[in-house]
């Protein structure tokens, strides 16, 4: 996961980070009825995970024609 790898870092040291498009903050409410906001950062592991699933389904593309070629050609 050499991708993963150099996106944390990337990111990790330019101090930026990954938020949600549709909800970047989300608020909490207190005692006294003010609210406390923060920002909802997409943790690492779910980052890992998204890579992670992403390359699988492009190993995958790249195989089935390859798979489909070779039995095309056991069957010649």
């Amino acid at each position: 996961m050499k991708i993963y790898e150099m996106l944390s870092k990337i990111l990790s040291e330019n101090e930026w980070g990954l938020f949600f498009k549709g909800e970047p903050i989300e608020g909490f409410p207190t005692q006294d009825g003010m609210r406390v906001y923060r920002v909802n950062e997409v943790s690492p592991d779910k980052l890992f995970d998204a890579i992670k699933h992403e390359s699988s389904l492009m190993e995958n593309k790249c195989q089935t024609p390859n798979e489909q070629g070779e039995k095309q050609t056991e069957n010649k």
